[in-house]
């Protein structure tokens, strides 16, 4: 039987007190209780040691990406598993390892049994004092902006929603661009996401004034992708520049500086994440 800490963000919308103790309930029903709670922001999270001595199977984890992403970085090397439940504001691990299920459809998948261990693809870039990792994907480009309008969706503040992100558009696509060390072609912005060895890289497309509405109402919906953008060629490793000193990053939502050239790579999770989505195993 799994022994189950559950840790939640406590300031997400979706990750409020009543879902918490829904979970607990579900888990308690089906005869392995939750045995701690934990919210973010209210200590260090949980170690590797910590979680070991405990004799901890399974975190459970209700938050949005970037503290996912801060959490499983924190945790590389842990031999338990982590199950990723959506509780923040674009949740792509989540829907990556469960498809777009609720939490409380996630929880009982896993209670029936259907939920499996496996490693995940990730991007990795050499910053300054430590190795960079996302699980989701890396904005690059004038991104600095947009971590307005993350605030402000994460805190539901629509009256400050609206301006940062007509400011945030504005200060996007009206700087120099971002391109591929090697090609000359500059593009607003790119959108680098794991792949299974491979880097996958998606430019956005600004045209027209269509376009420029498309990607601001992308970014209020909670998902940059489906504004226009072009597929450009996966490669093991790719390096970016742009016109100054410093790329600007959005890291699984979370604003980080690069130097120029900076240069990413595909890599693989240490640790391992407990998904439910039809499919064979991808464990290492």
């Amino acid at each position: 039987m799994d022994i189950i800490w559950l840790i939640y963000n406590p300031r997400s919308r979706t990750a409020d007190e009543a879902l918490v103790g829904e979970i607990e309930a579900a888990f308690a029903q089906a005869g392995q209780p939750v045995a701690r709670r934990i919210e973010l922001g209210d200590g260090d999270l949980p170690s590797v040691s910590e979680l070991t001595d405990a004799g901890v199977t399974m975190l459970a984890a209700l938050s949005g990406d970037g503290s996912i992403s801060a959490l499983a970085s924190a945790l590389d090397g842990w031999k338990g598993a982590l199950l990723v439940l959506p509780g923040g504001t674009m949740n792509l691990l989540s829907r990556a390892l469960h498809g777009d299920a609720p939490v409380l459809d996630i929880v009982a998948r896993v209670i029936a049994g259907q939920g499996r261990r496996q490693t995940v693809p990730t991007i990795e870039h050499d910053g300054e004092h430590e190795v960079i990792t996302a699980y989701t994907g890396i904005v690059a480009g004038p991104t600095a902006a947009w971590g307005e309008v993350r605030e402000d969706l994460r805190k539901g503040d629509l009256a400050a929603l609206g301006q940062d992100a007509v400011n945030a558009v504005s200060a996007t696509f009206q700087a120099p661009g971002v391109g591929l060390k090697d090609m000359g072609e500059r593009y607003p912005a790119l959108f680098l996401e794991p792949g299974e060895g491979v880097v996958q890289v998606s430019a956005v497309i600004v045209e027209n004034p269509g376009h420029l509405l498309a990607h601001g109402w992308a970014w209020l919906m909670g998902d940059f992708r489906t504004g226009p953008f072009e597929t450009l060629a996966p490669a093991p490793e790719i390096s970016l520049y742009s016109s100054g000193t410093q790329l600007e990053l959005l890291v699984d939502g979370e604003q980080v500086e690069a130097g120029e050239p900076a240069t990413f790579r595909a890599g693989r999770s240490a640790l391992h994440f407990v998904a439910t989505l039809e499919g064979e195993s991808q464990s290492s």
